[in-house]
């Protein structure tokens, strides 16, 4: 897994790329779920170059998410790789976050 992190004003914009899985999420739970808080409640996260994904990864954007409504912020991912698409309906957690296509509106 290749993990960036932004923190921008009000908000953390995260990309993640390749595998997304339990040997992972340790990682993206430091890197992200630790950065927020009243003043960056809102995160952004990119799935759109996530090759494979298990249900650790899903627990912990659910984790991710709880954090972030602890904190009255949003958590929007914007744009979903097939992988990340098919393990968040297995595990039917599809309906669970909010998807957009577009980054930049969302900045807007």
């Amino acid at each position: 897994m290749h993990l960036t992190v932004s923190r921008e004003p009000e908000l953390i914009a995260v990309t993640v790329s390749g595998r997304f899985d339990a040997h992972r999420v340790d990682e993206f739970e430091r890197s992200v779920v630790a950065l927020v808080d009243d003043t960056r409640p809102h995160v952004y996260v990119d799935l759109s170059e996530v090759e494979s994904m298990d249900a650790a990864a899903v627990e912990v954007l659910v984790r991710t998410r709880e954090a972030v409504l602890a904190h009255s912020g949003t958590m929007t991912i914007v744009e979903v790789s097939d992988a990340v698409r098919t393990v968040l309906a297995q595990t039917r957690h599809e309906g669970d976050f909010r998807v957009s296509r577009s980054p930049q509106r969302l900045r807007a």
